[in-house]
């Protein structure tokens, strides 16, 4: 153990051992205890002896380094007093295999036999959500959590009511236009969860559209009549039942080639597993013939490119690994779909898209390594064309391709050129191989190349240049061939005067800004639509003309009453290790630049897979820098920002290089004196959670406390069993801890192996028992062990819901979530707080069988919350109880419609709808 306190080390002579095994956890699986002195009151939630409770071992409170320390002890003690102790689930000890097992593919070169490791929280792992006992520990946590947090309800309100503030009432989405005469858009609504779908006539007689798209239609050199709606997703989202789904997502709706009919995908569990319906314009009505719905699709949906006979789509698997591409008839069952390409390789996962001329359907089965690209002409009899690879496959070669004018123009990364090139090849040539590619643009060493799309007369390419973000245009001559190049020079990219001012140093800074391809649609065409974004400023779309090279803006984003003039964005380096370090602050709090620090400062940082954390504008964070918090995101090696090795140097056996840049980034920060270690929090999703959590194992001293979004944090054990969804694909980005060499070098960092007894920040954690892509039991385990390892007494608390990973993504797209359903969402209630009277509709997740409850013990447990969270006394009376239908299987609820009021509102509307 890293013990430089020696708390753990007293705790461990303090405990009576018993022999029981090997074990990874020792001293935890003899008896309780006995370090902590003063025992705390029985919980009622916990089912265990109460280690890992808060205790007061005399010397905690005398080390608290701030005040914010003593609040944090102070408020632990309230916990304590008031009987609530977190929950500890019991250990187990169960053997878990690593290396060869017999019956599953575990890869190659497999140590064997198997090496054997002890999990006393293994079993809290429930694929199909069927055990009662974790079951119930989930909803244990989620009422330890929200009762935890009960003293910060007035300043959650606050933070809510500022962050809906900056919502604006209504927006539009710029229309994409189709051809056959159709232009499609989105329409949202500050008080409506979800967007609505509409579509209008290019033309100029008929019934005006609303002046907001007419404005931006206008913008567009369009003139549109006779709006339709196609499909209001608020309406997919109400349960049937009076109330709302736990979870939705959408893709679409995706028109037919003549626009008789619209697909659309929807997902109600938050597996990222979607359902394709069909809809019939000219009848208002989904199709609703017997098996019309596509079940087990990624959500991919592409047309053929005349009529609206058949579609496009990729199938998953158990894992939920896009792998088959099936080509189906509208109207006949999806049984007899005509299979266009199965991938069997459990390391590659397939995607669909047309070529930008849309004489291709091109699929591409891809792993972190290697690409091929098939290509299907769509402009062909179905029953001649016939699929056709571009390249086959070669090992650490990946290429995507376009088609345009006769030629295929391909970004790939083969001859050893990491940030890509771009190459071109006649389509009469495939397939071919890559080493008959012509070259056309070798890029110098600080140009990566990231994405191409081609148009009739050039292509645009999107890339990074010294790790800011970019788009070039290449002309194409007449006849083919190499034009010349030139890149956008946006009218927001002002100089800045290149030099932040701290406490104790100056330091050199850059500008940050993010550019994209915008919603290009037209194929022939001179204008080229692209976004520009930054921290501070919000997205503003452009028609870029690219004959003249001028800008022409179409719409801009943003809260409403915003200023971005009060705040400023720049990015520093480390001196240790070179990590680029994004900046964000309010600028008239901080007059003097950053000279008067420390601040409280919130840092973040993801790290994997090549991605970028690029500058994007985020009106949440508003509230923080309002109040002088300073936003710092640490660019990591294992993302993209700073090229192809960048990338490699976090990933596979190096992946340890993004904790100490996460510990350098930190580092910085303090020594700078921008801010210090008691206001300094970090927060990580997903594999930004993993990049914490292992950062925070190695150095706690350097935060006051982490938050962790759906955390993947049980490396080790998730990425030895193969039947996890997705874990095979990332064997070649993190390695294969059934390998020998992967095995002894994962378990050094896997944050969950390498908790240890030391002090720890408080951590807040969440968890999503759909997520198909960290798995509930990750934060659950890990919050589970840490409460039994720490020897601090900060608070560490999960918050789970029934939601998808992209629940917890994408907060903010649920602005219909007020207070209480977003932070004081209890396992008896889910109630919207809104001023005007009503019923009030609860969603009550039944600890046992609805007919053993009865609805008058749920409504005493509802008048006991409103109490407490709303003061007075209330009376809740219950008019109708039933089983709620079209939830999420597996999941019992009920449904009690109740009319709640005051005691000083007897004779009022009820003041809860």
């Amino acid at each position: 153990f890293d013990d430089s306190q020696g708390a753990g080390i007293a705790a461990f002579k303090a405990t009576s051992l018993k022999p029981s095994g090997p074990t990874d956890f020792g001293f935890l699986l003899g008896q309780q205890q006995e370090a902590r002195s003063t025992p705390l009151p029985a919980s009622p939630l916990s089912n265990s002896s109460g280690v890992g409770g808060y205790g007061d071992s005399g010397g905690v409170l005398k080390r608290c380094r701030s005040k914010g320390d003593q609040d944090m002890w102070i408020e632990t003690k309230r916990l304590a007093v008031e009987g609530l102790q977190p929950p500890a689930p019991p250990l187990r000890p169960q053997e878990v295999l690593f290396g060869a097992v017999q019956g599953e593919d575990r890869g190659s070169n497999l140590m064997d036999p198997p090496l054997v490791r002890t999990d006393p929280f293994h079993w809290l792992r429930d694929d199909m959500h069927e055990n009662e006992e974790i079951r119930q520990l989930l909803e244990d946590e989620d009422l330890y959590c929200c009762r935890a947090l009960a003293s910060l309800q007035e300043l959650s309100d606050e933070l809510h009511r500022e962050m809906r503030s900056h919502e604006k009432e209504s927006s539009v989405g710029i229309p994409s236009i189709y051809p056959g005469g159709y232009a499609y858009y989105s329409r949202g609504s500050k008080k409506k969860a979800y967007e609505s779908h509409f579509r209008a006539r290019i033309q100029r007689d008929g019934n005006p559209v609303p002046s907001d798209v007419a404005a931006l239609a206008q913008a567009i050199d369009l003139q549109l009549v006779d709006e339709e709606l196609l499909l209001d997703e608020n309406e997919l989202n109400d349960d049937g039942e009076g109330g709302s789904r736990p979870y939705l997502s959408t893709c679409g709706p995706d028109p037919s080639a003549d626009h008789v009919l619209f697909a659309y995908a929807k997902d109600f569990e938050g597996n990222d597993s979607y359902r394709i319906s069909f809809h019939d314009t000219r009848q208002n009505a989904e199709l609703k013939e017997d098996n019309v719905e596509l079940e087990e699709t990624d959500g991919s949906i592409l047309w053929e490119n005349s009529g609206h006979a058949a579609i496009y789509y990729v199938g998953h698997d158990h894992e939920f690994r896009g792998y088959i591409v099936r080509k189906h008839v509208v109207g006949t069952p999806q049984s007899s779909d005509t299979v266009v390409l199965e991938e069997k390789d459990r390391r590659f996962s397939v995607s669909i898209c047309k070529s930008s001329d849309e004489r291709f359907l091109i699929i591409q089965s891809a792993s972190s390594e290697t690409a091929e690209n098939y290509l299907l002409d769509l402009d062909t009899d179905s029953k001649q064309s016939k699929l056709i690879s571009v390249c086959a496959r070669e090992f650490g070669i990946h290429y995507d391709v376009d088609h345009c004018m006769g030629f295929l123009y391909i970004l790939t990364d083969k001859d050893g050129t990491k940030n890509s090139k771009l190459c071109r090849t006649p389509l009469a040539s495939i397939p071919s191989q890559s080493m008959h590619w012509e070259d056309l643009w070798v890029p110098e060493e600080h140009i990566h190349l990231d994405s191409l799309q081609c148009f009739e007369h050039f292509l645009a390419i999107t890339g990074r240049r010294n790790g800011a973000s970019c788009i070039y245009v290449m002309l194409l001559p007449n006849g083919g061939g190499k034009g010349p190049i030139h890149s956008l020079i946006f009218p927001e990219m002002l100089a800045s005067s290149g030099f932040i001012t701290t406490p104790r140093t100056q330091a050199a800074a850059q500008t940050l800004f993010s550019v994209s391809l915008a919603g290009n649609d037209l194929f022939k065409t001179d204008i080229l639509r692209v976004h520009y974004t930054s921290y501070i400023v919000p997205g503003r779309d452009y028609a870029y003309h690219v004959p003249t090279r001028e800008f022409k803006l179409i719409k801009e984003s943003g809260p409403e009453r915003y200023n971005p003039s009060l705040y400023r964005a720049e990015r520093i380096t480390s001196k240790e290790r070179q990590v680029p370090i994004s900046l964000v602050y309010r600028a008239d709090l901080h007059p003097q630049g950053l000279k008067g620090g420390p601040f409280p400062t919130l840092l973040t940082g993801y790290g994997a897979y090549g991605a970028c954390q690029d500058p994007g504008f985020d009106s949440n964070i508003l509230c923080l820098l309002d109040r002088g918090v300073i936003y710092a995101v640490a660019h990591v090696r294992g993302g993209g920002e700073l090229g192809r090795d960048w990338r490699e140097e976090g990933r596979y056996l190096k992946v340890k290089n993004r904790f100490h840049d996460f510990i350098a980034a930190a580092e910085t920060l303090i020594s700078m004196g921008i801010s210090e270690r008691s206001t300094l929090a970090a927060w990580g999703e997903s594999s930004g959670g993993l990049l914490v959590t292992a950062s925070v194992n190695m150095r706690p001293d350097l935060f006051k406390a982490i938050l962790l979004y759906v955390p993947f944090v049980d490396a080790v054990n998730t990425m030895s069993d193969p039947s996890i969804p997705l874990t095979c694909g990332e064997w070649e980005e993190i390695g294969n801890p059934n390998q020998r060499e992967t095995f002894y070098y994962m378990l050094e960092y896997s944050p969950y192996d390498n908790l240890r007894m030391q002090d720890y920040p408080a951590a807040l954690v969440t968890a999503s028992q759909n997520d198909t892509m960290v798995g509930y039991w990750e934060p659950l385990k890990y919050v589970s062990k840490l409460r039994r390892v720490k020897t601090d007494s900060n608070p560490v608390l999960l918050k789970a819901t029934e939601g998808g990973y992209m629940l917890f993504r994408l907060p903010h797209c649920y602005p219909w979530a007020d207070s209480f359903q977003q932070r004081r969402v209890f396992p008896v209630a889910a109630a919207a707080l809104r001023p005007s009277g009503g019923i009030l509709h609860v969603h009550w997740n039944a600890a046992v069988d609805a007919e053993t409850e009865t609805a008058e013990k749920v409504a005493m447990e509802i008048e006991q919350v409103l109490k407490e969270t709303r003061g007075g006394d209330w009376k809740a009376n219950v008019t109708a109880a039933q089983r709620v239908k079209n939830f999420a299987p597996r999941v019992r609820h009920l449904r009690i419609d109740i009319s709640c009021h005051s005691g000083a509102e007897k004779n009022t509307k009820p003041s809860l709808s």
